[in-house]
């Protein structure tokens, strides 16, 4: 069964460990390869602002994303660094990297053929201490080499890690990663037809990002649309609807809650009752979460917002690169009416916001920053909440044999990230979240006011919990 949360929660069989990073030459030609003028997209600026921020203040940021699985027999090293040297080379988000200047950010650029990787091994260790290791020796985004593989050699089998920086990849990358290197892998020929099959350029996507931003201003259509959802919202991004920290806006490290929301029977209702609605689950999730913020706050607009993968076109779903936007997904209910009702509004919010989600908020901040009333400024923060259904990934049959996993650091956090997944037999919830006592004491009703509803219609159809239950917090 494939599984994903944080990188906390992963817990790998222990085994030999072998460490599979760029050599020495390929790290001094990073430093010495030429400039390129290509801008990073929006969502790496962002990034990369506040890694550079961090660094002027003496503190390391990064998020790592990491993938596993796993593979029976006794692992060949030669094989498998020829296959991930293959795949770096094949995918140009690794051929790039970013100097973090007082002056700005510089994009510097390898040629594929000066890449090189080189394995080592470490010796006999438990999971625990693998997910560590990995971690310490991955440099952040302020570096190259910004990614490490590994491979623990458990005896009949043996699991292949892959972890590189949020900077370079989103989790579809992480699939593409993990299925390139098991095809190349296991098959010779494999790298050959890969190369039949090119890829995209993460490079020239960021450029066209910002060309296509550059011919927006404040008249074009969606960035009116934009401006709409967050000056109805008080010139304001979505917030949680509790209180998280006494100092709003200081810099906290990130705690972490996972917990299932509904299993078996249970799960399988409340994704009977979106059907009956005519929505798909996701709708359904965010009609909960509506409900939930509405137990919490008293709120009856919700205003949340979901990442969305931006690949376009056949040859950028198959490559690696952070391909990220964000959907608003907003609306206004009555919690008299049902769920069914609200869920329709969440589905029609969802298919509005999704079409404003080719348009970049850093953008829209860009461009509306200085307009009275508009109280959002760059380097902004706010929830997020976003769904995925394992059951429906491309190869997930095949992921789920191999035992795939994937996993998030926890970086920093002001504000609260939720993933909502739905596997074989749960719906289940993680978060990463301010590490402070009334972010902590706030996620717990958050879990506990969301898994009521989703309990209730479960049980009961479409109907949601009685008003006189309203759980009134602050805002």
């Amino acid at each position: 069964m494939m599984e994903s949360g944080l990188i906390d929660d992963w817990r790998p069989k222990g085994g030999r460990l072998t460490i599979i990073r760029p050599t020495e030459t390929a790290c001094a030609s990073a430093l010495r390869a030429p400039t390129d003028l290509t801008p990073p997209s929006f969502q790496q600026d962002a990034y990369l602002e506040m890694a550079r921020k961090a660094k002027q203040t003496g503190r390391r940021f990064d998020r790592l994303l990491l993938c596993a699985f796993t593979l029976a027999g006794e692992p060949d090293i030669d094989a498998l660094t020829n296959s991930l040297t293959a795949v770096v080379r094949r995918h140009d988000a690794f051929h790039s990297w970013f100097e973090l200047e007082e002056s700005g950010i510089r994009r510097r650029i390898l040629e594929p053929d000066q890449i090189e990787l080189t394995a080592q091994f470490w010796g006999e260790f438990d999971g625990r201490l693998v997910s560590r290791i990995v971690q310490r020796l991955t440099p952040g985004p302020a570096n190259w080499d910004c990614f490490t593989f590994a491979v623990i050699d458990h005896g009949g089998s043996f699991t292949v890690v892959v972890a590189c920086d949020h900077l370079n990849v989103d989790a579809v990358s992480g699939a593409i990663i993990s299925a390139e290197v098991f095809q190349c892998y296991f098959d010779p020929g494999a790298q050959a037809r890969l190369d039949q099959t090119p890829v995209a350029s993460y490079r020239e996507y960021c450029a066209r990002e910002r060309a296509e931003a550059a011919e927006l201003d404040e008249r074009s259509p969606q960035i009116i649309e934009w401006a709409d959802r967050i000056e109805a919202n008080g010139g304001k991004l979505p917030s949680f609807p509790l209180t998280l920290h006494e100092e709003p806006g200081a810099p906290t490290m990130a705690a972490s809650s996972r917990q299932v929301l509904l299993s078996g029977s249970a799960a399988q209702a409340f994704e009977g009752e979106c059907a009956k609605a005519g929505v798909r689950l996701v709708s359904g999730i965010f009609a909960a979460a509506a409900y939930a913020d509405y137990r919490l706050s008293g709120r009856t607009r919700y205003f949340n917002l979901s990442p969305k993968n931006t690949r376009f076109g056949a040859a950028e779903q198959r490559t690696v690169g952070w391909y990220a936007s964000l959907i608003p997904i907003d609306f206004e209910f009555d919690p008299a009416e049902g769920f069914a009702t609200t869920a329709r509004r969440a589905e029609a919010a969802f298919a509005a916001g999704k079409s404003l989600s080719n348009v970049s908020l850093h953008r829209v901040v860009e461009l509306l920053e200085q307009r009275e009333g508009f109280h959002v400024r760059r380097g902004w923060v706010a929830p997020m909440l976003s769904f995925l259904d394992l059951r429906k990934l491309p190869g997930a049959e095949l992921f789920s044999a191999l035992d795939f996993s994937f996993f998030g650091s926890r970086g920093t956090s002001e504000e609260v990230y939720t993933w909502v997944q739905r596997t074989d037999d749960t719906i289940w919830a993680a978060s990463l979240f301010p590490d402070t006592e009334l972010a902590d004491e706030a996620m717990t009703r958050y879990y506990e006011a969301i898994a009521v509803v989703m309990e209730s219609v479960a049980r009961s159809g479409a109907e949601v919990p009685a008003d006189d239950v309203v759980m009134t917090g602050c805002s």
